[in-house]
């Protein structure tokens, strides 16, 4: 550490001084960062005078990429840690403060020491970071002309004309060449028997065949198994077509390759194999995996032996048809790739190369043309339409001969030779793509959905409910087919201008972030603020539900209040997340207040009812003139309270229907609340009887009525009060006291049915106005008066 440095510096010189006959100290040695970036701005001024000569090769170009992509990995670690000491000197320099002015006391000789030690430490540190900043700068410069150089190189060899194929100088070149290639092959062939021949022994040999026959016994019986178990299976549903169409795929792709790496492995373990005949093996088995993987993606895709377990409506001829084309395309692009693996390790003239490549330009277009038709043909001789996607296919492979057939006319062979391995590998990512997405699609639909037996278990298991587990698969599924896409592209771009690797380092480089506004955002802190986001909000829920059904109901307090403090810890809770999640960003308070300051012009034109109605929540919760639970009235609306949240309260009227009322209604409008301070509650019930009804009597049945009933309170008694004289009788008020309001519906109906019962045992009549009452019918004709 430069801090570390720096004072070890610091004793030895004091060390030194206090000592009159020392000798003189030796030079200190510089840090280990300083002589870190020394030697990194020797090895980049290495690279760019290997980038400032005249030849390059893409081998040593992609050499300098691999160097210069560990050096600017390495300069940013170097400048992160630098960073973090300079913050550490500035805090520290902040603590002690300017120094006093002339004017002012002397301060103590050691905080002045410790001053100057500090500051001496910040400027060295900070020029540690400049020097490291300039360098990153100019590995990037070198990053970008190496990516350049690697470019151009390819476009010049990409378009490179050749002698063209109806040239008879050409042709004898590549005579020549042949003999040349056939000679040396012998040669290396000679080599290889005679290291083989002093190197073996019985039982080496004994060895490797043993090991070889062991692994060919148990892939064969390996393939049996899973022929049987996992292609010859049911083919009931969506996913275990997809599902086989995987297993095919997988097995059809790895089997020759395997044993081909595994016989090149087995061969140099046991001293048979020389190094330069292993790296031609892993080159054969790197030709092999590309022809098993076409031949693999057209079992698995087209399935012609399997009508059942196809992903395309292709009739069994098409089907045919395109996984005999697509292997044999396959086979030829890995035959190329195997003989011009031979060319390189021969070192064969340039002939051979540009036949080989003709070779292959040639022959996929044979076989594109021939597939093209073959399934007109036979579209119009079974005279039904060609299947679905067929004809767009056609379309496509039409476009690519003409795009090979014209280069290799005009003598860009290696153009021709391009495009026609565009092609295939085309053919065979789309189909393996389609493969793969089939199966990741089915699987989060069919299989981990929340209404699947297996969805219903991991549910249960991580104690989500079925539409968030639905929700879940479909992210995960999305995010998996997303990458399924980007890496499909990847592949087939390869070297069209748009490495693979420029991307993945671009990516790299996001990793360490990038600079928005002040703030460095980069894939590491973004994706620890969502994980610090869900594991918070997580554990804000599942403390808040403790509370809410574990520690709360066992207090006194009343339910209303135990929803206030559910619901405030809650929002609390949210708040010390969001706050938590914006210290990973990067974003302080200070930087939140330029975005309340934007938020405050908003909120004074457009907003004021968000605002009031989030502040009446705060001001119910905090207050509690309404719980849940209590009966209100309120704008007309009249129910029980069953949520208080931030913005509004939803009541439930007695017709069972929610009304949700903003909170601000509450704090400016009268609210009635029948139980608010307690349940106590009044019912009151009128009655009219005769005039010449006992007076006594009826206050008598009245009040009996009510002491009788088991829910009125007996302290205070019911009254019974004369009221006045009406038109057709006497009014008579019950009143009486419930313990309960909620009950006062059900109470006075008992009361009314109580009386009604008692007036006509007692005959005390109920009066009611007199009425005519007209019956239907002819009218009436009135007789003459004589």
């Amino acid at each position: 550490m430069l801090t570390a440095w720096l004072g070890l510096a610091l004793v030895a010189a004091t060390a030194g001084a206090a000592q009159p006959g020392a000798k003189p100290a030796a030079a200190p040695q510089p840090p280990p960062v300083a002589a870190r970036l020394d030697a990194t701005k020797a090895s980049l001024d290495e690279i760019e005078k290997a980038l400032a000569a005249d030849a390059h090769f893409d081998d040593s170009l992609a050499e300098l990429r691999r160097r210069l992509t560990v050096m600017r990995a390495e300069l940013r670690d170097t400048i992160g840690a630098l960073e973090g000491e300079l913050n550490q000197a500035t805090a520290q320099l902040k603590q002690l403060g300017d120094p006093p002015e002339e004017d002012q006391p002397k301060e103590d000789p050691g905080v002045a020491a410790e001053r100057a030690k500090l500051t001496k430490q910040q400027s060295e540190v900070e020029a540690a970071v400049k020097q490291g900043r300039l360098l990153l700068v100019k590995a990037d410069e070198a990053s970008e002309r190496v990516t350049d150089l690697r470019r151009g190189l390819f476009t010049r060899e990409l378009f490179a004309r050749s002698a063209g194929l109806f040239n008879p100088t050409f042709w004898a070149d590549v005579s020549e060449g042949l003999r040349s290639e056939a000679g040396r092959l012998v040669q290396l062939g000679r080599a290889w028997w005679l290291y083989a021949g002093a190197a073996a022994t019985r039982g080496s040999v004994a060895g490797a065949a043993l090991t070889l026959l062991g692994f060919g016994l148990g892939a064969v019986l390996l393939f049996r198994w899973l022929h049987h178990r996992l292609i010859d299976g049911g083919l009931a549903a969506r996913f275990d077509r997809a599902y086989q169409a995987v297993m095919v795929l997988l097995a059809h792709a790895l089997t020759m390759p395997a044993a081909v790496i595994v016989t090149v492995l087995v061969l140099e373990n046991y001293g048979l194999m020389p190094a330069w005949i292993r790296s031609l093996g892993v080159g054969i088995g790197l030709a092999v995996a590309t022809a098993s993987t076409g031949r693999a993606v057209a079992r698995a895709l087209f399935a012609p032996d399997q009508p059942s377990r196809r992903l395309f409506a292709w009739s069994d001829a098409e089907a045919t048809r395109a996984t005999f084309h697509l292997t044999w395309a396959a086979r030829a692009l890995g035959l190329v790739i195997v003989l011009n693996l031979i060319h390189k390790t021969t070192t064969a003239p340039i002939a051979l190369t540009v036949a080989t490549s003709a070779m292959l330009a040639v022959t996929i277009v044979g076989l594109a043309v021939n597939f093209m038709w073959r399934t007109a043909r036979g579209a119009a001789a079974e005279d039904a339409p060609p299947g679905p996607g067929l004809r767009g296919a056609r379309v496509l492979l039409a476009l690519f001969v003409v795009a090979i057939a014209v280069p290799l006319a005009a003598g860009y062979i290696a153009l021709a030779a391009f495009m026609a391995s565009r092609l295939v590998i085309v053919l065979s990512l789309a189909g393996m793509l389609v493969v793969l997405d089939a199966f990741v699609d089915a699987l989060f639909t069919q299989v981990l959905s929340g209404g699947s037996e297996r969805g219903r278990a991991i549910s249960g298991l991580l104690g989500l409910s079925s539409r968030g587990l639905d929700l879940i698969a479909t992210l995960l599924s999305a995010i998996i087919r997303v990458s399924l896409l980007v890496l499909a592209i990847l592949a087939v771009l390869g070297p069209w201008g748009v490495f693979a690797d420029d991307v993945l380092t671009r990516l790299a480089e996001a990793a360490f972030g990038w600079q928005v506004g002040g703030v460095t955002i980069s894939i590491q802190t973004v994706l620890g603020a969502i994980a610090i986001l869900l594991i918070g909000v997580l554990g804000v829920r599942g403390a808040q539900r403790w509370l809410e059904t574990s520690f709360l109901p066992r207090t006194a307090l009343d339910p209303g209040l135990q929803h206030s403090i559910s619901t405030l810890f809650g929002y609390a809770g949210l708040i010390g997340v969001l706050a938590a999640v914006l210290g990973s960003i990067g974003i302080d308070l200070q930087k939140i207040a330029l975005i309340a300051g934007a938020l405050s012009v908003g909120i004074g034109f457009g907003l004021q009812s968000i605002v009031s109605n989030f502040v009446s929540g705060l001001i119910l919760l905090a207050e509690r003139p309404i719980r849940v639970g209590d009966w209100v009235v309120v704008k007309n609306e009249e129910g029980f309270v069953r949520k208080i949240s931030v913005r509004a309260t939803e009541i439930e009227t007695f017709d069972r229907a929610s009304v949700i009322i903003p909170n601000s209604e509450f704090i400016t409008s009268s609210v009635k609340n029948w139980t608010h301070g307690n349940t106590l509650g009044r019912v009151i019930l009128k009655v009219r009887v005769a005039y010449d009804s006992d007076v006594e009597r009826v206050r008598e049945i009245l009040a009996g009525c009510a002491r009788a009933h088991p829910l009125v309170l007996r302290a205070p008694p019911p009254g019974v009060f004369l009221l006045g004289f009406g038109d057709i009788g006497l009014d008579f008020e019950l009143r009486c006291i419930l313990s309960n309001v909620e009950n006062g519906l059900s109470v006075k109906n008992d009361l009314h049915v109580a009386v009604l019962q008692k007036f006509r045992e007692a005959g005390i009549k109920i009066p009611y106005p007199i009425h005519d009452e007209r019956v239907p019918g002819p009218p009436m004709i009135e007789e003459p008066t004589p």
